[in-house]
């Protein structure tokens, strides 16, 4: 019987901590919306504060529980830097730079590859400098991420990983 009311209670704290936690969040997440309706002029509904404040508590739930699922794959019961990077790699809103830079630097290549070619048949295909603009961007080869970043365990699955390679 007492080791019921030891675990009850033990509920009881575990519920009363995310409950004030869940408190904390809808605070701040109110905060950011009035700063933000001061500055566009545009209030927001308590309805949507309390809507952002769920979905962002729910994030921070499940970012916690991949990070500490990085850590225990790698044996450890402290989180470090390498699983927050982890956990960055994951988030596409984070990867969307790197993407645009990786496209910008594709295209790049193409046109140079182009002007190159056209200019060997003696053809113009650009006007004004930008050609030239472009033939010396790439001289210099975009920086490349090393194979240990990109690929921390080769073993490893998760949720959308499909490998780390």
């Amino acid at each position: 019987m007492e080791e019921e009311e030891e675990g009850g209670g033990e509920e009881q704290q575990q519920f009363s901590y995310r409950q004030r936690l869940k408190a904390a969040v809808h605070y701040t997440v109110g905060c950011l919306c009035e700063e933000v309706a001061s500055d566009r002029g545009m209030p927001f509904s308590k309805q949507t504060i309390a809507a952002v404040s769920e979905l962002t508590f729910r994030q921070c739930e499940t970012f916690a529980k991949d990070l500490e699922m990085f850590a225990r794959h790698a044996k450890r019961s402290t989180i470090n830097t390498e699983d927050v990077k982890l956990l960055a790699r994951r988030s596409n809103s984070l990867h969307l730079q790197e993407v645009l830079e990786m496209k910008k630097n594709s295209l790049l290549t193409f046109l140079a590859g182009r002007y190159q070619w056209a200019s060997q048949l003696g053809a113009a295909p650009f006007t004004g400098g930008a050609a030239g603009e472009v033939a010396k961007r790439q001289d210099v080869p975009p920086p490349q991420r090393s194979l240990r970043e990109k690929a921390p365990c080769k073993d490893f699955f998760w949720k959308t990983f499909s490998s780390c390679k």
